[in-house]
């Protein structure tokens, strides 16, 4: 019977692990400044390249490897592309749709997500993955 009141004490694991996820984020929102980015109306008439948007929005973000984000600003390739979409490193609930936004846009303009990932991966910079795109895919000026 004292078990059993014990038992009944403790909260269920899925509260705890709530409460800590709000915690957990409570204290990144209060720690790390997340860039927001406004597209202008220029820029909104013709959409960035590929190439333009890693080197421009690179420049915003720590690059990091093997992951989308570290939740502290830290962004690999494809987790900066999909910020440019409007992700803001944090929620997950609209990571799924930033993410289809950036393989769109990667479609279209006929790059492929596994390079980006293998170059990001293997070390390159931001800029030298905007490089290699501009030299090797032809893609520098326009999304196709």
């Amino acid at each position: 019977m004292a078990k059993q009141q014990l038992l009944n004490q403790e909260s269920p694991v899925s509260e705890v692990l709530n409460r800590y996820k709000k915690e957990l984020t409570k204290n990144i929102e209060r720690q790390i400044p997340v860039p927001t980015f406004s597209i202008s109306s220029e820029e909104s008439k013709q959409e960035a390249s590929i190439s333009q948007i890693i080197r421009t929005y690179g420049k915003h973000f720590k690059q990091i490897r093997q992951r989308y984000t570290d939740g502290l600003g830290g962004r690999c390739v494809m987790g900066l592309i999909m910020s440019y979409y409007g992700w803001d490193g944090k929620c997950i609930t609209n990571a799924e749709r930033r993410l289809y936004a950036a393989l769109v846009a990667l479609r279209r303009a006929g790059i492929s997500q596994e390079l980006l990932i293998e170059l990001n991966d293997s070390g390159a910079t931001f800029d030298d993955i905007a490089d290699y795109l501009d030299k090797n895919c032809g893609l520098g000026s326009s999304n196709r």
